[in-house]
C-alpha cells in the first residue's frame, strides 16, 4: 500500500511530466491525495487530466470549452469560490481543490498505475557515468 507521501510524490512528478508547472503539480498532488483520503481513486482522475493535457501548453485557459479540472479547480480555490455542478475533465480533482468532497474511509492503492509512473519517469535525469561519480543512484 502506498503511503500518503508516495501518492503525493507520484502525482506531483506525473503532473510535471505532463508539462504542468511545479506549482500546478503541487496543486494536483494535493488534490490527488485529498481524493484518496476521501475514499476516491485519485490517480484515475489525475490520469484523465494528464492524458488530455499531454504536450499542450499549460495551464489551460479557464475559458476553454471544456476547461481542465486542475486549472479550473486551482483558479477557484485561489479565488475562494466553491465548485458548481458542471461536468469538467477531472471534476473530482476540481472538487478536491475546492474542498467539496465528503469524507469516506481512506482507500490507498497498492501501487501507482503504470501511466502515472510513465509520466513521472519523464522528470528523471538520464543516468550517466558522471552522475554516478557524483553520488547518484
Amino acid at each position: 500500500m502506498l503511503t500518503r507521501s508516495e501518492v503525493f510524490a507520484f502525482a506531483k512528478k506525473a503532473t510535471r511530466g505532463a508539462g504542468f508547472t511545479w506549482g500546478m503539480a503541487e496543486e494536483a498532488a494535493t488534490a490527488t491525495l485529498a481524493l484518496y483520503i476521501a475514499g476516491y481513486d485519485g490517480f484515475s482522475e489525475l490520469t484523465l487530466i494528464l492524458v488530455n493535457a499531454d504536450g499542450k501548453n499549460q495551464p489551460f485557459s479557464i475559458t476553454d470549452t471544456i476547461p481542465c479540472g486542475l486549472t479550473l479547480g486551482t483558479y477557484l480555490a485561489d479565488s475562494g469560490k466553491k465548485a458548481g455542478t458542471e461536468k469538467v475533465i477531472g471534476h473530482y480533482i476540481f472538487q478536491a481543490l475546492c474542498g467539496t468532497l465528503d469524507k469516506n474511509k481512506p482507500n490507498f492503492p497498492d501501487d501507482a498505475p503504470q501511466i502515472i509512473k510513465d509520466f513521472a519517469y519523464r522528470t528523471y535525469v538520464p543516468d550517466s557515468e558522471e552522475s554516478r561519480l557524483h553520488g547518484a543512484g
